[in-house]
């Protein structure tokens, strides 16, 4: 059964792995070009298992144990937990560390053994956290809150605040369910039930959520964010990948798959029991950091993992059927409107948006930049040096100091996501 068996594919340092990768977001280029002659019908017609339908369904690949070392265990006293209740739920079922806090080969491990999601996508996006609000010295992230400082360096080193405060650096506005981190105080990882609600809705009388639904809930999310945040900011890689990126796990990453289903779906008991929700519309109620798999759950094949390339294609389609939703262009004119889905052209959008943002959001002063993106190259830079991507001036990034939101960095409290 799955999640028996944890490895630790060495992807990155795999020349023939990464000319695959790469090969494969240029075949997928192609795929995402045509769907711009009519994106909001790709979208509509997606399924739960992303732009690759799951054709076939085996019980035995699928299945997820929840017995055992995988067994349901509620956060200890010492145990972070932060706003993806996707990482929360892995942690509460010993497929992350437990106390949260990870390194990458544990992220890959974990993720791709639980939800089949893959090691290139798994180790860059560990990598970041690491980065921009990790330990770079010890090679490991949290999913939550603060990291614990070395008794001996006294966080010199590099000890972060964990994703709960990486605002702006890997964090965004216009969540899914989570708070704007401003109007509320810096809390951008506490479940915000009304939101919760108004998503929960989307299911209809079917019981049944898609990728178009939650893409055109993220558009009303960001009209919102707008119009009641005044320190509201598109980040570069933030709010332009990772925000957008997170409300597609859910749809597919979280989705039951089965015989009848073998390319997913995701109704309200699923969705509830991943985001910790117990009770109904009008009583809901969030049980904090008490995420869970639900039982019976079978996640998508490994013969279609969640990759680098899937994701991409995921983020470009749901550009192309909303436009409104991609509000930044800070390529220096070398990506237009027109040509952004050509090619490989998003693809190097995405990856050339987060190298840009890391020296604007290092998580301590004293650590030199060319460590940080030598680390950060160590995980993507072949893989985008494959794609042929054009150059891209430097931008300048104190424009964005005249936007109050730009500089906003909550940090974490002492209790550290505990009430």
């Amino acid at each position: 059964m799955a999640g028996t068996a944890i490895a630790m594919p060495h992807l990155m340092n795999d020349p023939v792995a990464l000319r695959n990768a790469r090969d494969l977001i240029a075949r997928r280029a192609d795929k995402i070009a045509r769907a711009t002659n009519d994106p909001l019908g790709i979208s509509k017609a997606q399924t739960n298992c992303g732009p690759t339908p799951c054709a076939t369904f085996d019980e035995a690949d699928q299945h997820i144990t929840l017995t055992g070392q995988y067994a349901y265990a509620s956060p200890g006293a010492g145990d972070i937990r932060g706003p993806c209740p996707g990482l929360n739920a892995a942690a509460n079922h010993g497929y992350l560390p437990r106390n949260g806090i990870a390194s990458i080969e544990q992220t890959v491990a974990g993720l791709g053994a639980l939800y089949n999601l893959a090691p290139d996508a798994t180790a860059f996006l560990a990598a970041y956290a690491i980065a921009t609000d990790g330990n770079l010295a010890e090679g490991v992230w949290s999913i939550g809150g603060p990291l614990p400082t070395d008794p001996i360096s006294g966080g010199l080193l590099g000890t972060g605040q964990g994703i709960s405060y990486s605002h702006n650096s890997y964090e965004g506005d216009a969540s899914i369910g989570r708070n704007n981190a401003y109007p509320n105080h810096g809390d951008a990882h506490s479940l915000n039930i009304t939101k919760f609600e108004a998503v929960y809705a989307l299911g209809g009388p079917e019981d049944r959520y898609t990728l178009d639904k939650f893409r055109s809930r993220f558009e009303a999310v960001q009209d919102e964010s707008i119009a009641n945040n005044p320190y509201y900011f598109t980040g570069l890689f933030s709010t332009v990948a990772v925000v957008p990126a997170a409300y597609n796990f859910v749809i597919d990453l979280m989705s039951n798959h089965s015989a009848a289903v073998p390319s997913g779906y995701l109704d309200g008991y699923n969705f509830k029991t991943f985001f910790g929700v117990s009770g109904q519309p009008g009583s809901f109620v969030w049980e904090r950091g008490q995420e869970r798999v639900p039982e019976d759950w079978y996640r998508r094949p490994s013969y279609n993992p969640y990759d680098v390339a899937t994701v991409v294609e995921d983020l470009a389609i749901g550009y192309a059927a909303y436009p409104n939703t991609l509000k930044i262009d800070l390529s220096g004119g070398v990506y237009h409107a027109d040509t952004l889905l050509q090619e490989n052209n998003f693809a190097c959008f995405v990856f050339q948006l987060m190298q840009q943002g890391i020296p604007d959001f290092l998580n301590n002063a004293i650590l030199d930049l060319g460590t940080v993106t030598n680390f950060i190259d160590k995980y993507i830079g072949s893989f985008v040096s494959g794609l042929g991507c054009p150059q891209l001036g430097q931008y300048d990034l104190g424009l964005f100091d005249q936007f109050p939101g730009y500089k906003y960095s909550p940090t974490g409290p002492a209790t550290n996501y505990k009430e």
